[in-house]
C-alpha cells in the first residue's frame, strides 16, 4: 500500500458543515486548489445522497479537475456529528474521505487499491473494527490490512 494514499487526522468534529470546512482546509492545503472548490464538490455530492453508511461511518467524496492518483484523508471525531445521521440512525464520527480526479485513470494501481479499500467498507467485520479503533491511525491501519 502506497502511503500517498492515506492521510489520518483526529480532530472533533461536531457538526457537518465544521467537518466539511476542516476536510477542505486540508485538501485544498494538499492539492494546492481553493478551499472554496473542495466545499462546492463535498456539498455536490452529499446533495446527490448522504454520504454515511452505518456505526457513525461516512464516506465524503471530493472530485476535482486534476490529474493525481485517488487518496484518502480518515478522520476519527471523539464528538459525534450532530446534524450527520447514519442510515442506522446512528450519527457520523469516522469519515473516510474519498478525493479523486474527474478522469480516474481505471488502470491505475492506486485506483485499484482505493477500490480494495472501500469495498472493505461492506464488510461487518471491519466496520465493527473501525469503531472499536482509537484514533484515525488504527482506522488507516484496519484499512490497510
Amino acid at each position: 500500500m502506497t502511503e500517498i494514499l492515506l492521510k489520518t487526522c483526529d480532530r472533533d468534529l461536531t457538526n457537518q458543515r465544521i467537518a466539511f470546512q476542516v476536510i477542505a482546509g486540508i485538501v485544498a492545503c494538499k492539492m494546492n486548489v481553493r478551499k472554496e472548490t473542495v466545499l462546492q464538490s463535498l456539498s455536490t455530492r452529499e446533495k446527490i445522497a448522504n454520504t454515511a453508511l452505518v456505526k457513525g461511518v461516512a464516506i465524503p467524496h471530493i472530485i476535482l479537475d486534476r490529474n493525481f492518483s485517488p487518496w484518502l484523508l480518515i478522520f476519527k471525531s471523539n464528538t459525534l456529528i450532530s446534524d450527520w445521521n447514519c442510515l442506522d440512525n446512528s450519527k457520523v464520527n469516522k469519515l473516510i474521505c474519498l478525493i479523486v480526479p474527474r478522469v480516474v485513470k481505471k488502470s491505475s494501481s492506486g485506483f485499484r487499491e482505493i477500490i480494495a479499500i472501500m469495498n472493505k467498507l461492506a464488510d461487518d467485520t471491519v466496520i465493527t473494527k473501525i469503531n472499536e479503533a482509537e484514533n484515525a491511525a488504527e482506522i488507516a491501519q484496519i484499512l490497510k490490512r
